[in-house]
């Protein structure tokens, strides 16, 4: 994959490395345009300054999301999904450059902004994507800005744990759970998802439409009692008075302790998240980070 215009991935992941075994301090902006090949001139004009390199991969990823989220006929759950699929395996295609951005992000307080603002470039294009797919109501923009930020959320509690120790933590199949808890993210906030339908929000319990309907996706070879039965318990936790919260994650099976330090656009070293037992199986270890 390539980064932006003129932006050489590999040029960005050396930066990477030399900022964190230098010092990010340290390292001045013609050591790094002497470790990328260019000029200083080049430097700046290609990346434009020594923070800017750091995420410098990200702006041909976020147009690669916003070119896949632009496709005609896209329904909301399909996009969140394959939204959050193509920046999440971004990071395993990368896994050198990610790993090494993680590691410097977790050294240098300094980047931590930047690290959030390009974290809320991503959550804004999930956001303009659903304000256009969601059908019209006094709800929509409210649905939009809260969907979009829990994506966000979830994605980078997955991400977290893969960055954490991506030797313990199984990419594909914590990719998987992220695809299953996006989806249940979705039917949380009101989105039924037929493939080759246009998205339809359920109505409800208080807009006087009654009850609503829950659509559960089978996958095939997969237990349909089973699924029947975790789902069953997540509807009774959501919806139990004062009872279990959500942050429980309407999980299916149980969870552990999850991760901390990272993101959409690389690590931070504070946030607690919790993973699904179902994703258990990539990580036998505790995964916290320092």
């Amino acid at each position: 994959m390539s980064t932006a215009p003129g932006v050489s991935g590999d040029a960005v992941t050396t930066a990477i490395r030399l900022l964190a075994a230098q010092g990010y301090d340290a390292t001045t902006v013609d050591q790094l345009a002497h470790a990328t090949g260019v000029s200083r001139a080049t430097f700046f004009r290609k990346y434009g300054s020594k923070e800017d390199i750091v995420f410098a991969d990200h702006a041909s990823n976020l147009e690669r999301l916003e070119q896949l989220l632009n496709r005609p006929h896209l329904t909301a759950q399909a996009g969140v999904s394959e939204g959050v699929q193509l920046v999440f395996r971004y990071n395993l295609d990368h896994a050198d450059r990610a790993l090494a951005r993680h590691r410097l992000l977790q050294r240098v307080e300094a980047l931590r902004d930047r690290e959030l603002a390009t974290s809320h470039r991503y959550e804004r294009v999930f956001r303009e994507f659903l304000r256009r797919v969601l059908p019209d109501g006094p709800d929509r923009r409210v649905t939009a800005i809260s969907l979009a930020s829990a994506i966000v959320a979830v994605h980078n509690a997955y991400l977290r744990t893969w960055l954490h120790d991506p030797q313990a933590a199984d990419g594909e199949r914590l990719a998987a759970g992220l695809n299953r808890r996006i989806a249940w993210l979705c039917t949380l906030f009101g989105l039924s998802f037929v493939p080759g339908r246009p998205v339809q929000q359920l109505r409800s319990a208080d807009d006087g439409a009654g009850t609503a309907p829950v659509v559960v996706i089978v996958p095939e070879g997969v237990d349909a009692r089973d699924v029947a039965e975790r789902t069953a318990r997540s509807v009774y936790e959501a919806l139990a008075p004062g009872g279990t919260q959500l942050a429980r994650d309407a999980r299916p099976g149980g969870e552990q302790d999850a991760s901390e330090g990272g993101g959409f656009a690389g690590a931070r070293p504070s946030d607690e998240v919790r993973v699904p037992a179902a994703d258990q199986s990539a990580r036998r270890s505790d995964t916290s980070t320092a």
